[in-house]
Parts: structure tokens; C-alpha cells; sequence
């Protein structure tokens, strides 16, 4: 029975129940951010080591990471460091923390800021920012175990939910739209996720658009020849680059057939499908063929059957007629240490990697697995000698559970300059060049070696190659890599201030620019209404980034247009605040010039 005398534990940390979502930028943040009130107890200290535990088992966080976010100098620090760290534990290119807007007075005993927090995907922050809260506090209670479960069910719910709906708007672009949209955070890069993962990058004339990393310059003929690996496989033949021998096969009796005409070993796998889908290398028995004959046609009509090819793994990605990564990758698997069981050996890396709610691990022992112990005249009992790696994967791939190593320095320049004649040969500007070969630093000429494939939207991670997205960005974009903005404050909220930005959009034009402009009936370019007035300030001026026709933009905002949206661009090159404010004005106007004066590059003008 409760003791009705006991007193509840004071919660560490409270956070406002409604938050104020801007869609656009403000104080400094790249959009949309989210403003409320984090009130911290100066009483009840935070249970460290339990958060610790909590934020690994439940949010996805190692444990170094969450000793750095809590090495900061105050608990705000703390709590806006483990938000950043839960929003790139789920893929958020967010790059910043929050900052303190002010300081309100507070009840005895506790601490209380007003805060802002940029958040990619509003719903997903808010929703991380309960579940810090909700966290910390709980390692503080003293409920039955039973309710914190329960708590803890519930909360994770709702992340996931969350998490789930982030995810579905970044993975349509792949692990690459993440990455660039995070390169454009680093460089300061104005930056717009479009529809199924396509991000465009910069703003006005030399803005540019990519689907993961298919760029503009990427052909639809290169990228078409890539698709088909026996298209690929042909086409580099014809240029003398090594390929394994293959065919294409219409049944399973036809994949036994020609495997048995090329010799065993064998590949079978999808003849059009990227990221690794349906790949079965090392294949021995006619048995094994026709399973994973119908592993493939399950995913591609198409399905090819191809020599395999003995030797290490490299993949080599070519950059406009350079290389700017290699990696060696390693089939998944366990290594020995001559005491533990395979099957606790796997267990092991599995407890080693804190994994995301509701995702499974990658290296298990599954029916592959078994199949390539047995080949090995192993079970997942037996106890492999230390130093003896033992594959568990038929293909290395990341996704499979393979391990990768950098192997930009080990490369002999005749396999540089192959896998840069590959992409030329497909006429690609961005590619990934799968090479078999015995050992990297061994010319191809002087060795048996092969290409396997060509991908032309490779995921090029930044794993030993921490710049090469912002190299890539640096190189495409051209400069101005962004419209000359000019914002007028309109601190009356007089409907109509045209003339001011005819005005504006004149000295613009003055200098050579072309002006974008959004005005009471639509918006402009020059002298031509390219749309109508039905979609409001903010939104015009959002869509504004993406006209290749302009160079500059301008737009009027009343103060509270300002305050309740933010600004559209993450750059003001120059705000003017238009007479008719008297005194009763100047505090709203210091509101809104103190959420301007971060993002603008020029000036402030009264």
C-alpha cells in the first residue's frame, strides 16, 4: 500500500507543453525552430550513470557520446548537446545545438530559459525533446517498475513514430541526402529537402539540384548503361577493363546451366538492382544456384549469372576524372579469440553496437550464416582459434553487416586511373567502382582482377573521408552560391508597401542583379508578375530560392509576420526597417531585429 505521507520526487526538469514552431530561420538557427521554456530543478540532480544507461538502451546513443554531452558547464548545455545527439542518431542533418533566448524569473528552486531549438523535422524534435525530458525525469522516480516500463513503452512509441516519419522524408534520397543536406549546416549553405529525398542546395541562379549523389551533370545515358550490369559489364569489355564472364538467365534450370558452363564458383544476382539487393557470390552447388536464383528473380526479372572472381573487395569512388575514396570491405563475420562460441562471438558485436529502437541487427545467424559454416565444416558452436576470421556474409556490404578500412594510400595509380576509365566509359561524372583484386597495391595488369559494377548514384559515406561531401559541394556550386536578399521591416503593418520594394528592387537592378520580388498582387522578376498573390510573403519568398532566373530577392514582413514565421532565407544581405514606428513600437522591433541580426551579412538600415 502507498504511503500517503511520502512526498513525489521533485522532476529534475519540466519543458513547456506547446512549443512555437518557425517554419523559417531565426537567431542564428538554420530552420524551422522550435521556441519554448526548459525549466531545470537546482534541487534534484540528475541521475547520471542511470541516464546514461537509458539513453544507450533506449535512444541509440554509445556511451561516449553521452559523457561528452554531459561534460558541459550547465544542465541547459547538457540537455540541448543530448537532443543534437538523439537528432543524428536518427538520421537529422541538424548540426546545431539550441541556444538560450532569455532568462525568465523562475519559482524558487529551479533554473528557467526560454529557449530555441532548430529542428530539420519539427515533429520529430518536439517529440525528442519529451523524451529527454521524460527520461531524465524518470531516472529520478521512485514508480514500480512495472510503471516505468510502461512509461518507457510509451514514450519510445511516440519517438518512433516520429523517427519513422523523419526517416521516410530522408531515406527516399538515400543516406546521401542526410549527408549533403548536413554538408550545407557545415558550410552555411541555404539548403530545401524537395520531394522524395531530392535536395537542392544554394539559392537563385546557381543553386543546384541532387538525387542523392546524381548530380545535374549526371547523364540519364550514363545512368541508364549503369543500371544494367550486363549493359556495364559488355560496354567496359569493349574498352579492354576486366570483367568476370557472364550471362543473363530466364529460368533456374538455365542458371544451373550456365553456371556449370562457366565453372564454379559463381555470382548470381539481379541484373539491375543497386545497394548489394539479391547478391549471392561464392556459390559452389548447383542446389545453392537455384536458391538463389530465386532469391534474385524474386527482386528483378533480369538475373545474371557471372564468374566469381577470388580477391578483396575495394570500392572506388570517382569524382569528375579524380578519386576521392577507397575503401576495402569485408564480407560480415566474427573473429576468433579462441574462447568464445561463433554464436557468442556474434552476440557479442551485436551488444557492442547500440542500435536504434525497432531495428535488428545486421550479423545473426540466419540460414546464410549456416550455410557458410557448414561449407566451412562449422556450427555456430564451434570456437574458432584467435586471429581466425570467420564470414557469416556471402557479400561485403555495409548493410549486411561488413566492416570496411581505408585503402586510399595502398592503391597502385593503374587501378586509379581503371576505375576512372570505367566512369568515363559510362559517361559518368559521379560513380562507384566496385573492383575485385588480390591486393590493392598490385596493378590490375599484373594480376587477375575484375569489376563487378558501376553504381551511379553511389552512397559515398564520410567514413575516412570526413570533407568529401562539402569537397563535392565546394566544387559543383558555383559563386554567388545564394540570392542577394533584402528584407523590409514594416513595423506599421501598412498593407501595402510596393512602392518601397519598387524601390528597392530599382537600386538592385541599378547594380546588374535580377530582382525577385513578392509584392500585395503576386510575385516578380523585373517587370514580369511570374505569380499570383495567393500563397502569402513567406512562402513566395521560400519558393523564390529555388528561380534560376534571379540573383536577388526582396520582400516587405510586418513585425508579427516576422516573429510567428521567422525569415524565409538563412541570409539577409541587408534589413531596412520602414519609418512610421513611434515608441510603443520599439520593444517589438527589438524583438524582431534580435532575431534577425544573426542571419544578416550587411546591413541593418532604419
Amino acid at each position: 500500500m502507498t504511503d500517503p505521507t511520502a512526498q513525489t520526487p521533485i522532476e529534475p526538469v519540466r519543458i513547456s507543453s506547446t512549443w512555437h514552431g518557425l517554419r523559417g530561420h531565426a537567431h542564428g538557427l538554420r530552420g524551422p525552430v522550435l521556441i519554448g521554456n526548459i525549466r531545470c530543478s537546482t534541487t534534484a540532480q540528475w541521475k547520471t550513470e542511470a541516464l546514461a544507461a537509458l539513453l544507450r538502451n533506449e535512444g541509440g546513443l554509445d556511451t561516449e557520446t553521452v559523457e561528452r554531452c554531459l561534460a558541459g558547464n550547465s544542465l541547459i548545455d547538457a540537455f540541448f548537446a543530448l537532443i543534437l545527439a538523439l537528432e543524428r542518431a536518427g538520421q537529422s542533418p541538424v548540426s546545431q545545438t539550441g541556444i538560450v533566448l532569455s532568462q525568465p524569473e523562475a519559482a524558487p528552486g529551479s533554473t528557467e530559459w526560454r529557449v530555441a531549438i532548430p529542428g530539420f523535422h519539427p515533429r520529430f524534435t518536439q517529440e525528442t525533446i519529451g523524451w529527454l525530458a521524460t527520461a531524465i525525469n524518470l531516472c529520478n522516480s521512485t514508480s514500480e517498475q512495472a510503471q516505468r516500463d510502461a512509461l518507457i513503452a510509451t514514450m519510445n512509441t511516440r519517438l518512433e513514430t516520429a523517427r519513422g516519419t523523419l526517416q521516410g522524408a530522408i531515406k527516399s534520397g538515400g543516406v546521401n541526402a542526410a549527408r549533403i543536406a548536413r554538408a550545407c549546416a557545415e558550410m552555411n549553405l541555404p539548403m530545401q529537402l524537395l520531394p522524395r529525398g531530392y535536395v537542392h542546395v544554394g539559392s537563385g541562379a546557381n543553386a543546384l539540384i541532387f538525387n542523392s549523389t546524381m548530380t545535374e551533370a549526371t547523364t540519364a545515358l550514363g545512368v541508364a548503361l549503369a543500371r544494367s550490369k550486363s549493359v556495364t559489364a559488355s560496354l567496359l569489355a569493349l574498352r579492354g577493363l576486366p570483367v568476370p564472364k557472364h550471362r543473363l538467365v530466364k529460368s533456374a534450370q538455365d542458371a544451373v546451366k550456365v553456371a556449370s558452363e562457366l565453372g564454379y564458383p559463381v555470382v548470381v544476382k539481379p541484373d539491375d538492382r543497386d545497394g548489394g539487393l539479391g547478391v549471392n557470390a561464392g556459390l559452389m552447388t548447383a542446389e545453392q544456384v537455384t536458391q538463389c536464383y530465386e532469391q534474385a528473380v524474386a527482386i528483378s526479372p533480369n538475373v545474371l549469372v557471372e564468374t566469381h572472381v577470388a580477391g578483396q573487395d575495394f570500392r572506388i569512388t570517382v569524382d569528375n576524372g579524380r578519386v576521392v575514396k577507397v575503401i576495402g570491405r569485408q564480407a560480415g563475420g566474427v573473429l576468433g579469440d579462441g574462447g568464445q562460441t561463433i554464436a557468442q562471438l556474434v552476440a557479442e558485436i551485436a551488444a557492442g553496437k547500440p542500435a536504434l529502437r525497432g531495428t535488428k541487427s545486421i550479423l545473426s545467424i540466419d540460414a546464410e550464416a549456416l550455410e557458410l559454416l557448414v561449407e566451412r565444416g562449422m556450427t555456430a558452436a564451434s570456437v574458432p582459434p584467435a586471429g581466425e576470421f570467420v564470414v557469416l556474409r556471402r557479400r561485403a556490404n555495409m548493410s549486411t553487416g561488413g566492416t570496411s578500412r581505408d585503402a586510399m594510400a595502398d592503391m597502385h595509380p593503374d587501378n586509379a586511373r581503371l576505375a576512372i576509365r570505367a566512369a568515363e566509359s559510362l559517361r559518368l561524372d559521379l560513380a562507384g567502382i566496385d573492383l575485385i583484386i588480390p591486393d590493392i597495391s598490385v596493378s590490375w595488369m599484373n594480376c587477375t582482377a575484375a569489376i563487378c559494377e558501376v553504381n551511379a548514384q553511389p552512397q559515398i559515406s564520410t567514413e575516412f573521408a570526413p570533407n568529401v561531401y562539402r569537397d563535392l559541394l565546394t566544387r559543383m556550386l558555383r559563386e554567388p552560391s545564394r540570392l542577394h536578399a533584402v528584407v523590409l521591416l514594416n513595423p506599421t503593418g501598412k498593407a501595402d508597401c510596393d512602392s518601397e520594394v519598387a524601390l528597392a528592387c530599382a537600386e538592385l537592378a541599378a547594380r546588374g542583379e535580377r530582382v525577385l520580388s513578392v509584392r500585395t498582387d503576386g510575385t516578380w522578376i523585373g517587370d514580369v508578375r511570374i505569380a499570383p498573390a495567393n500563397r502569402g510573403v513567406v512562402v513566395s519568398a521560400i519558393a523564390g530560392e529555388l528561380e534560376k532566373s534571379a540573383t536577388a530577392a526582396v520582400i516587405s514582413m510586418t513585425p508579427k509576420q516576422l516573429l510567428q514565421n521567422g525569415l524565409p532565407w538563412l541570409h539577409v544581405d541587408e534589413v531596412r526597417v520602414l519609418p512610421g514606428a513611434d515608441a510603443a513600437d520599439a520593444a517589438l522591433l527589438r524583438e524582431c531585429l534580435e532575431l534577425v541580426a544573426p542571419h544578416v551579412a550587411g546591413q541593418l538600415k532604419s
